[in-house]
């Protein structure tokens, strides 16, 4: 899954929007809604290119073909019943190994940052 980044455009003592507007979440309060929540529905997930060339030399072993089980990167019907326990519970997983899959699925530099973004690319359309 993409996690947001947000950008402070501007700061001043006055804020021109009114009080009655929502204010966007801070950024900790987005990241944790989005790791407590099940995953339900993903639009195509962007990773960065140094992100991809990760997932080329780790997870994609297995991932691109199915091996051993593996959830195939693109097959949404097969991602759901994992997205569905949620990015929390998907990232542990991947941390700590799963089943046939090595701790870190042998990505030991990836943060869980990067493990939820991967999860993400793997899990939506190609």
């Amino acid at each position: 899954m993409t996690l947001f980044t947000f950008t402070l455009l501007g700061c001043s003592e006055s804020d021109p929007r009114s009080a009655a507007e929502p204010q966007p979440a801070a950024h900790d309060d987005a990241i944790e809604e989005v790791e407590t929540q099940p995953v339900t529905e993903l639009d195509q997930v962007h990773i960065s290119e140094q992100l991809l060339d990760t997932y080329r030399t780790t997870c994609g072993n297995c991932h691109e073909r199915g091996v051993v089980g593996a959830p195939k990167t693109g097959d949404v019907a097969a991602w759901a019943p994992r997205m569905a326990r949620g990015m929390d519970t998907l990232v542990v997983h991947v941390r700590e190994g799963y089943k046939t899959m090595p701790p870190a699925g042998l990505c030991y530099s990836c943060s869980d940052e990067d493990f939820a973004e991967l999860i993400g690319y793997m899990a939506t359309p190609k």
